[in-house]
């Protein structure tokens, strides 16, 4: 099966899932595992969207899906959508850096947000990859407190912005909203214990397997580089360069300039474990 979707095209089958993207990214010069600087070499197909059109959402549609506003009424939507401001920025923009004393939660409506951290050295961690329907800078929207992750736009995006603090004032008065945002705030704490669990005691394997499984299965996965993926595993581009021809020698995936195939993916998911 062959289907077209952002540029991409791609074709499924029942062992293989590969992604080819189109000329315009099929002309990049770079080397095969360690290509220029900044050339997207790692492109994931779609699965179907957890919600439908999630690459544009509008403030009524996002509102809506958000785990935030579960289980408001229509009143209390409305509310909502009241607070909700439109925000604009152009791909490689910085949203909020770290250190930022910023108060808005950031609710992604089309795009994709790169959240990491920078250590002193200069070394990245990409923390989450925010896209349509996902939430950030929630923590720092809602103590007060410095934003302890950069975010910035992988693609050209759109966000509603809303005021932390008066979404806490509100808490009080709509329904189940302060539930609510104790249990999106939970999910974000489960999911940065995960990735500590993941950088302290699973191999760079292990890792990269992990994020592979993970980003094919996500709708709106952006072009991503080898650094990226060095990011998001907590490791060096060199080591994810070895650690990928290690799986392309071991059948598991195919690497190819700009894009990577996973050919044995029930195998790449044991090594996830």
């Amino acid at each position: 099966m062959t289907m077209v979707r952002c540029g991409l095209v791609m074709t499924l089958n029942a062992n293989r899932v590969t992604s080819k993207a189109s000329s315009e990214q099929d002309g990049l010069p770079g080397e095969r595992l360690l290509p220029r600087e900044g050339a997207p070499l790692i492109i994931w197909t779609m699965a179907e969207p957890l919600v439908p059109e999630l690459s544009v959402l509008n403030k009524q549609e996002l509102i809506r899906h958000s785990p935030y506003f579960k289980g408001l009424s229509p009143k209390e939507f409305s509310v909502i959508e009241g607070m909700a401001l439109e925000e604009r920025f152009e791909r490689d923009a910085m949203v909020v850096s770290e250190g930022d004393l910023s108060r808005k939660v950031y609710l992604v409506a089309s795009g994709a947000v790169k959240i990491f951290g920078t250590s002193a050295e200069g070394k990245e961690q990409i923390l989450a990859i925010a896209r349509p329907g996902d939430s950030f800078n929630d923590v720092a929207a809602f103590d007060g407190g410095e934003a302890q992750a950069t975010a910035q736009a992988l693609t050209p995006l759109i966000v509603f912005a809303i005021n932390g603090r008066v979404l806490l004032e509100q808490a009080c008065q709509l329904g189940p909203l302060a539930a609510n945002i104790i249990g999106a705030l939970g999910v974000k704490v489960r999911q940065l214990g995960d990735l500590v669990a993941d950088l302290s005691f699973r191999p760079v394997s292990g890792r990269l397997a992990r994020i592979l499984v993970t980003q094919v299965d996500l709708p709106n996965t952006p072009y991503l580089t080898q650094r990226d993926l060095a990011a998001m595993a907590g490791t060096a581009r060199e080591v994810v360069a070895r650690a990928l021809k290690g799986m392309e020698d071991d059948g598991l995936i195919k690497v190819e300039r700009h894009r990577i195939e996973i050919v044995n993916r029930r195998e790449l998911e044991k090594i996830a474990l």
